[in-house]
């Protein structure tokens, strides 16, 4: 589905980070994981990127994509957009879904790779879709980790759902996880991982080395699933 939209709303997740959210339209019908190609003018020309959505298929009033700002000619532009300018949306697209079809699920996001799980989760949460999710994030520090308070509001709603942030940079005064996600974050986070199910969401680097490392564990390849997300 294509259509042409006006920005409803942006939201400053933190210093480096913003959602755009567009008025949904009753047609438009997506599963929690998937993706958009958004089209905006820069100097009078259209050109396409593509975002996952970060709202869940629940929310009937708009859809949303997180975007971390960088010095790319694309992300600035979207760091200018205002209120009520068009953009054209086109979608949605994409395999890297979740909507309770295992039982036991590991979701591991690094950096601005939480936008599906951001869906994904909002989604199981709102249905009460039993399954465990533990959700393994890694960041640089505590304020770069965009939707800490929504992550802890759908922790405190949902019970199957645990939550483990992992900073590779952080404050001395950080209580939590240090370093990158790796094997031993897994296997000290989730013992019981040889039989869950993996959804990869972040860096290219991060998302090919967690796939070398659970292909090596002997996870089977049809319960990995990759998204890798490119900077621009």
């Amino acid at each position: 589905m294509e259509f042409e939209t006006t920005v409803a709303e942006i939201i400053r997740r933190n210093s480096e980070v913003k959602s755009f959210r567009f008025r949904r339209p009753a047609s438009f019908q997506f599963l929690p994981g998937q993706f958009l190609m958004v089209t905006i003018r820069i100097n009078g020309e259209k050109k396409t990127k593509y975002f996952s959505i970060s709202s869940s298929p629940t929310e009937s009033e708009y859809i949303e994509f997180t975007k971390r700002i960088t010095s790319h000619e694309f992300s600035k532009a979207l760091d200018n957009l205002q209120v009520g300018e068009t953009v054209y949306l086109n979608g949605p697209h994409g395999k890297f879904t979740f909507t309770g079809e295992y039982q036991k699920v590991v979701m591991i996001a690094g950096g601005i790779g939480i936008t599906p799980f951001m869906s994904m989760i909002g989604y199981c949460t709102d249905n009460r879709i039993p399954a465990a999710i533990t959700l393994l994030y890694g960041n640089r520090s505590e304020e770069s980790a965009a939707f800490k308070e929504e992550l802890a509001n759908f922790m405190q709603k949902n019970r199957n759902l645990r939550i483990v942030h992992s900073l590779s940079r952080p404050e001395e005064t950080w209580k939590g996880r240090r370093g990158h996600l790796d094997l031993t974050t897994i296997r000290e986070e989730v013992p019981d991982y040889q039989d869950a199910s993996f959804y990869l969401c972040g860096p290219p680097a991060l998302v090919e080395d967690l796939e070398r490392v659970l292909q090596a564990e002997g996870i089977p390849e049809d319960r990995v699933y990759v998204e890798s997300f490119l900077g621009y």
